[in-house]
C-alpha cells in the first residue's frame, strides 16, 4: 500500500518532471569517492527526465560526479540493443551519450542470449559480481542500489512486474524473466525482482497521465491491493512524483 507521505503531486507534467529530476540529481550527489549505483527504468516516460538531466538546466547536472556513477537497468525488453523498443537504446540516445560516464561502468541487460530466462540468469551474475563486497559485508541477500528510477503502468505494474504474473512472487532471485507481460508491447521482459527494488537506498517513481490514476488510487487506498505498485515498499527514501492531468 502506498504511503500518503511519499506522494509529491503536481498540477502539470512539467512541474512533476522538474521535481523528479531534482530529486534524482540530489540522490546522485553522494560525497566521497565511492561509486554511485543507479538502476534506470524503461519505457517512454523517462525521456523528458533524461533530457533535463543531460541538459544541465536549472543546475541539475552541477556537481553530479558522473564519473563515479555505475548504471544498471530495472528492466529490459528482449530485443536487440539497437531496436526501437530497447530500454538501453533509449537511455543511450537520450542520456548516456551526453554524459561522462565511463563505458565500463554501464551494464545493460543482455538480450543476445538464447532466451529471456538465460538473459535474466546472466544479468543476475553480473549484479552479484558488482555487489559482491557490499552484500557480503552487510550479510544481506540482495544488492542495494543508491538510486532506483521507476514508472508505473495503467495496470499498476512497476519495472516489468505485472499483476498476477509469477515474477511478482519471486523472493530469492535478483533478476527474473517475464515471458508474457500481458500488455503492449507484448515482448518478453527481463526485470529486477521486488526484493531488489525494495532494498534500494532511494527510489523515485514518476507517474503521469489520467489513465494511471485509477490503479494508483487503488494502490494508495486498498490495504489488500495486490498491485505491484502497492507492494513496492523500499527500505530507503521513497518518492512518488505524480501528475494525473493530460
Amino acid at each position: 500500500m502506498i504511503s500518503r507521505d511519499t506522494i509529491h503531486d503536481f498540477p502539470n507534467v512539467e512541474a512533476a518532471y522538474a521535481h523528479a529530476a531534482r530529486r534524482i540529481a540530489t540522490a546522485l550527489r553522494v560525497p566521497g569517492s565511492q561509486r554511485i549505483t543507479i538502476a534506470l527504468s524503461g519505457g517512454r516516460s523517462p525521456i523528458k527526465l533524461f533530457e533535463l538531466l543531460r541538459s544541465g538546466s536549472e543546475g541539475l547536472s552541477k556537481d553530479i560526479p558522473w564519473e563515479r556513477v555505475v548504471v544498471c537497468w530495472v528492466d529490459e525488453r528482449f530485443v536487440p540493443m539497437d531496436h526501437p523498443e530497447s530500454n538501453f537504446g533509449l537511455a543511450r540516445k537520450w542520456l548516456l551519450s551526453s554524459l561522462p560516464i565511463p563505458e565500463e561502468q554501464i551494464f545493460p541487460m543482455p538480450t543476445d542470449r538464447p532466451s529471456p530466462e538465460q538473459s535474466a540468469q546472466d544479468y543476475e551474475q553480473t549484479l552479484r559480481g558488482l555487489f559482491a563486497s557490499e552484500v557480503e559485508s552487510a550479510a544481506a541477500n540482495f544488492p542495494r542500489f543508491d538510486l532506483v528510477l521507476l514508472g508505473m503502468g495503467p495496470d499498476g505494474h512497476v519495472a516489468s512486474l505485472f499483476p498476477g504474473k509469477p515474477a511478482l512472487d519471486e523472493r530469492k532471485r535478483w533478476v527474473t524473466h517475464v515471458p508474457e507481460p500481458g500488455m503492449e508491447p507484448n515482448i518478453p521482459r527481463i526485470t529486477l525482482t521486488l526484493p531488489v527494488l525494495n532494498h534500494a537506498r532511494s527510489t523515485v517513481a514518476l507517474v503521469t497521465g489520467s489513465k494511471k490514476q485509477p490503479a494508483f488510487q487503488e494502490a494508495l487506498t486498498n490495504p489488500r491491493s495486490a498491485l505491484p505498485a502497492a507492494l513496492l515498499a523500499p527500505q530507503g527514501d521513497m518518492a512518488w512524483v505524480t501528475c494525473f492531468t493530460d
